[in-house]
């Protein structure tokens, strides 16, 4: 078994026990099977971490988790993610993130997390110590080199950036011609998203790198398949239409008697009775007064007079003072599903959000999800493609 391998296991058994109070350098190094002075040397170089500070790290990725979503005392989250003492943690938590536990719940409550904030720190680090030819480079350069570019195009990747955590790497820093973000799949597992014009080195990265990857491209399914098969690239691609951008507003008429508007707080009764019984995660999220506190985070109420009949939930994303919200998803009530005024709420949605100075994107309505919800695509409803995003799937 090589290092690799052994690191990648060390990480997750650190990961695993980082809030048991007593664990030490010794029982890492014990599990992974090295020698402690050999190991920290190693972990460090694959890591970006020296073992101690990756559970420390770990620690307090929790806490901060905990201090968000849950009504613990600092005391009690204290204890429970391995420190032995109010003071100690606090001390440990301000050096973080600059607050205090108090201050930064006081500061986040109301705010959702992304999914960029639970992210794995080391991947990267990893990738850099097995590629060295590639190095990590300044992240909100890359996001200013891309929408001055072409924000358009670009921006929905920008935003992943951010909100999904990736660390972007290049070929000895230089990202001009292309790069790649590695991000996690919350295990530790390695995966890429490969940027480039340049097919030729696109080829190239797909048949050098064997984790799960993926590549966005403004060229439709058959040309890419046409070009990357002449550079030797010889599996499957799985196409998924992203980032579509709509050009520019319309007027969106309302069936009679149907109103569409933000939900409030004030609209539970109306919420309870739309999920009838159903207490998913997202009809939790609707009924939590304190996510109405985030004005990026928009759930559109659809009334028939003063009956809610659906919901149109998406949200603003913001990246270097870019906006543009991310999908349109719609749920009907039980027995109300009617794909004409599903394509006109989403219509609707549109023209809402560029008023409010975002950039409607969508990444969900083709496709089979699009049979299944109204029967449209965002293209018929005055989107155009300007990205693709595909997924490189291993002939076996």
């Amino acid at each position: 078994m090589e290092n690799t391998e052994l690191i990648f296991n060390a990480v997750q058994f650190a990961k695993q026990n980082a809030t048991e109070s007593g664990i030490s350098v010794e029982d890492v190094a014990k599990n992974a099977g090295f020698s402690i002075d050999y190991f920290n040397r190693i972990f460090l170089s694959h890591t970006g971490f020296t073992v101690t500070a990756y559970i420390h790290y770990i620690r307090l990725k929790q806490a901060a988790f905990l201090l968000r979503t849950t009504d613990k005392s600092v005391l009690d989250i204290a204890l429970q993610i391995g420190y032995d003492s109010h003071e100690g943690f606090t001390k440990a938590f301000k050096k973080k993130y600059g607050f205090t536990p108090s201050e930064y719940r006081s500061a986040n409550k109301s705010r959702m997390m992304c999914i960029g904030e639970i992210t794995d720190q080391t991947v990267a680090s990893r990738f850099v110590h097995n590629n060295p030819d590639f190095k990590i480079v300044d992240s909100d350069e890359v996001i200013d080199f891309l929408l001055e570019k072409d924000a358009k195009r670009y921006g929905y990747f920008c935003t992943t950036i951010k909100y999904c955590g990736l660390t972007i790497v290049a070929p000895d820093g230089k990202y001009a011609n292309g790069f790649i973000g590695v991000g996690d799949d919350f295990n530790g597992n390695c995966y890429l998203e490969i940027m480039t014009d340049d097919f030729k080195l696109l080829a190239d990265w797909i048949n050098r790198f064997p984790q799960r990857k993926a590549f966005y491209s403004d060229k439709n399914e058959a040309e890419v398949k046409e070009i990357i098969t002449s550079y030797g690239v010889a599996e499957n691609l799985k196409v998924t239409p992203q980032a579509l951008y709509f050009g520019a507003p319309f007027e969106c008429s309302l069936p009679e008697n149907i109103t569409i508007r933000l939900l409030t707080p004030e609209d539970k009764k109306a919420i309870a009775k739309w999920a009838n019984g159903r207490k998913d995660g997202y009809v939790k999220h609707l009924l939590n007064e304190q996510d109405y506190l985030d004005e990026n985070n928009l759930e559109y109420g659809v009334f028939e007079k003063d009956n809610l009949i659906a919901v149109a939930g998406c949200g603003i994303d913001e990246v270097h003072g870019m906006r543009l919200n991310n999908c349109c998803a719609i749920r009907f009530a039980d027995g109300k599903e009617n794909d004409k005024l599903c394509k006109t709420i989403f219509e609707f949605v549109t023209n809402d959000i560029l008023k409010k100075g975002a950039l409607p994107f969508d990444d969900m309505q083709h496709g089979e999800y699009a049979k299944a919800h109204g029967n449209f695509t965002s293209v018929d409803a005055g989107y155009r493609i300007v990205n693709y995003r595909y997924d490189i799937i291993h002939e076996q």
